[in-house]
């Protein structure tokens, strides 16, 4: 929870979903996160700067982008620069907005996707796009979707839903709030799945919710997400302790 002042009377806030990016251009580091009420019915983001990415942060607004409520939310950099929020419409659609130059606002809604939340996208070196996402149930966990763009940009993405990559029905407890990319020292690449696990938190509950990272494995034109007890961030699938059968998808 936190207040903030000349925003809303009826305060305190719910904070949730923070991401920060780098601003190249400005030198700033952004962060944009779901500002809400109690009641979850003041649906909007907030926007802080700082000139370190552990801050300390300056507010600088909240605002409800492109004039439409919003709820849960992700951004994300593009390979070019430019930057792009995610987040559930409303709890009715997906909307993706670009953002201004300096990414202290958005520019107008891109387009709309199908209901869901817990966005997480990523860009492999060919050039494909993915976004991670999961179901609305609330603080429960569900399969998670995997998504693919097989449209032009993110103006006409044509989303193609390849299924739930943990091939777990609850995806090992986990809801996505990011994925990465991680270079070893042998100069190789892969994608780190970054998850919030809701429901495994400590005397707190959800303030004690706690973090889950496993490695994205991609064979040909199959998708994994292995629940791996142990692995190494240097070679992640080598003597991986690993107590599940592989899922397999199309």
């Amino acid at each position: 929870m936190i207040r903030l002042k000349g925003a809303h009377p009826r305060g305190p806030y719910v904070v949730e979903r923070p991401k920060v990016v780098f601003n190249a251009k400005t030198k700033k580091y952004v962060m944009w996160f779901h500002l809400d009420s109690h009641d979850y019915k003041y649906r909007r983001v907030g926007v802080a700067t700082a000139d370190l990415p552990q801050g300390p942060f300056t507010f600088v607004h909240a605002i409800q982008p492109d004039g439409i409520p919003s709820l849960d939310m992700s951004l994300w950099v593009d390979v070019d620069g430019q930057a792009y929020f995610v987040r559930s419409c409303d709890n009715l659609y997906t909307g993706i907005s670009r953002l201004t130059d300096d990414y202290l606002d958005s520019t107008g809604l891109l387009s709309k996707g199908p209901k869901m939340e817990g966005y997480a996208l990523f860009r492999l070196p060919n050039g494909t796009l993915y976004m991670l996402s999961s179901h609305q149930t609330g603080w429960n966990p569900n399969p998670l979707m995997l998504y693919r763009a097989n449209g032009p940009d993110l103006s006409d993405p044509q989303w193609q839903d390849l299924g739930n990559p943990t091939g777990h029905v609850e995806s090992f407890n986990t809801q996505p709030t990011y994925v990465v990319p991680y270079t070893t020292k042998k100069n190789e690449t892969y994608f780190m799945y970054m998850a919030d696990n809701w429901i495994h938190a400590g005397p707190g509950r959800l303030i004690d919710a706690s973090y889950v990272w496993l490695p994205i494995k991609f064979d040909g034109a199959h998708v994994f997400i292995d629940k791996l007890y142990s692995w190494d961030m240097e070679d992640p699938w080598k003597n991986a302790w690993n107590h599940d059968e592989r899922p397999v998808f199309g």
